[in-house]
């Protein structure tokens, strides 16, 4: 848990300054045009073939309505629940993504449901940039937050964090093993909806037109 040496004022309000995403926008969103990955079980896949990629509540970030891709083709097969590679693949193109630092990594996850824990950098620096900004601070631990949704707010598609999208930046090198997640919000689920290139079930892929033929596949494994 951070201990802020300075206390902050609680605002009373549960939005910080209108001026914050101005700041995000013009400082913390980048472009990302690449190939992406949602790997799944065949219930998960049926599921989203059926109805479509939605959103669910992310888990660590503050948003309703997150759907998680990846950058490394492997969670296809790490998601899959002991099949091969199951799930979707995307090509999305200028994707406008929120970059989280450590600062608005620790603001998105002060939330119940959160299962991250978070830390800043500087204090004194994170203490300035709450003041600034007139972070809310009246959430259930009394600690500066950012409420639920308030990055799909912003009218950009996903997010990402800033390890991943320094490694993306330098075109990610094969030994990286993790999730390397960008998570799509709000109008971003649209997008991705329209940006599938494949269906993989157990190392099979199918076109998207195919889409029935993948579904009689899932099938005959459920």
């Amino acid at each position: 848990m951070i201990k802020l040496k300075h206390l902050l004022e609680s605002h009373g309000k549960n939005l910080p300054d209108p001026s914050l995403a101005q700041y995000i926008r013009q400082n913390k969103v980048v472009s990302i045009s690449d190939w992406v990955y949602h790997g799944t079980p065949y219930d998960g896949l049926k599921e989203i073939l059926i109805n479509g990629v939605y959103g669910t509540e992310h888990g660590e970030v503050a948003e309703h309505d997150a759907f998680s891709t990846s950058l490394n083709s492997e969670m296809l097969r790490m998601f899959s629940e002991g099949a091969g590679d199951t799930g979707l693949q995307f090509q999305v193109k200028n994707a406008q993504v929120v970059v989280l630092d450590d600062i608005l990594t620790y603001l998105v996850t002060q939330l119940p449901g959160s299962g991250m824990s978070a830390e800043v950098d500087d204090e004194e620096v994170f203490a300035e940039f709450c003041r600034k900004f007139k972070i809310p601070t009246d959430n259930w631990k009394n600690t500066p937050y950012l409420p639920y949704n308030y990055l799909s707010s912003l009218g950009v598609d996903a997010f990402m964090y800033d390890y991943v999208y320094s490694r993306w930046s330098r075109g990610m090198s094969a030994d990286v093993r993790d999730e390397s997640e960008i998570a799509f919000i709000g109008k971003g689920l649209g997008k991705l909806n329209k940006s599938v290139t494949g269906i993989w079930v157990d190392g099979h892929e199918y076109e998207p037109e195919e889409k029935a033929e993948a579904l009689r596949d899932i099938e005959g494994k459920l």
